[in-house]
């Protein structure tokens, strides 16, 4: 168990419904559970003392024994930042991006493969049972923070995926998701249909998740020492042009350079050079961000041309036509032709 792994003391603050393991735990530390539960993180030795303590009295699953408790509160900012984002999409890339400050016991990912993302969760513990015990819960908070934003319960359109072997509480472990399970998968994950990535949040606010993004970052700042300034010039991008398709941003309020280095508390240069330890620039960022929208408004949208070229911040339609002649070697138009055929050219679809 690595010492420097640690975790929100908030989840096991939910010990406290369990009188009875409380005083093993208070045992265990002394008497001094309580002022250990003080602290806003627990870390290496004192987590595996815990759950050590948990597997020693029988509990066969952590989740089973306290997720029902499970809240929006219990995730602090990062909860209330998810719900309030304006989408699925950037609901899920909040998630994978500050999931650190709550726990360094697993990082998060996201993929798109076909007709599925799948949030991902790896494992950093190193420790057979607690690295299992926290793929499980890791799951189980995505797994609610998706139906809050999309409003209903998954079923079993999606699916969730473990790398440890059927544990012998399968059965219970299923009841509890409430959809398909794998296990001895490759990843630990839970998969949806990609085309739920656009659903809007019933509970997005553009002011407040400003406002709790914000507390994420600084938080992780605070937290890590460090800031992703790739994560998070994508995430800011992002939420503008989401917010421009959707009508609710207007053209001067796109993120600039300047912008972003003011908000990570440092200079255009110092920024700029920040990005470009990673082989990244704003310009690039930027322009990756608009090949994406661009695809998705012209493989599942009527929206014209001049439009998309609105909605996507140039101020010509002319630049729009350019920019994507540039990145697929034809005109956006003709590109959406192509799709719709049945014999579309495979150097269009790799591409994509």
């Amino acid at each position: 168990m690595k010492e420097s792994i640690y975790l929100d003391t908030t989840y096991l603050k939910l010990l406290r419904s369990d009188a009875e393991l409380t005083q093993v735990l208070d045992n265990a530390f002394a008497g001094k559970l309580n002022q250990l539960l003080q602290n806003e993180y627990i870390y290496g030795d004192t987590i595996l003392t815990i759950f050590q303590t948990f597997a020693d009295q029988g509990l066969d699953s952590w989740l089973l024994r306290f997720g029902q408790h499970l809240s929006v509160g219990s995730h602090g900012p990062l909860g209330f930042t998810v719900l309030s984002a304006p989408d699925l999409r950037t609901a899920i890339d909040v998630l994978c991006e500050f999931s650190a400050i709550r726990t360094s016991a697993y990082q998060c990912s996201s993929a798109v493969q076909g007709q599925q993302i799948s949030f991902i969760t790896k494992d950093c513990t190193e420790h057979p049972l607690i690295g299992q015990w926290m793929m499980e819960s890791s799951l189980r908070v995505a797994q609610k923070l998706i139906e809050a934003v999309i409003a209903h319960p998954l079923g079993d359109i999606s699916t969730i995926s473990f790398t440890h072997s059927k544990p012998k509480y399968h059965a219970e472990l299923e009841l509890f998701f409430g959809i398909p399970i794998k296990y001895n998968a490759d990843i630990n994950a839970i998969s949806i249909p990609a085309s739920w990535c656009s659903i809007s949040s019933p509970l997005s606010d553009p002011e407040a998740f400003k406002t709790n993004l914000q507390k994420c970052r600084e938080l992780k700042l605070k937290l890590t020492g460090k800031d992703d300034v790739v994560a998070a010039t994508k995430l800011e991008l992002n939420h503008f042009f989401e917010a421009r398709i959707l009508g609710q941003a207007r053209s001067h309020d796109m993120p600039s350079l300047e912008t972003l280095a003011a908000k990570n508390h440092c200079s255009t240069r110092t920024f700029s050079r920040r990005l470009n330890d990673k082989q990244q620039s704003y310009k690039g960022l930027l322009e990756a961000c608009r090949r994406h929208h661009a695809i998705d408004l012209l493989s599942n949208t009527h929206t014209s041309i001049a439009d998309i070229s609105l909605q996507l911040n140039y101020q010509e339609p002319a630049n729009f036509v350019r920019a994507f002649k540039t990145w697929f070697d034809t005109p956006p138009a003709t590109w959406r032709r192509q799709l719709a055929k049945p014999d579309t050219p495979a150097n269009i679809r790799r591409k994509l």
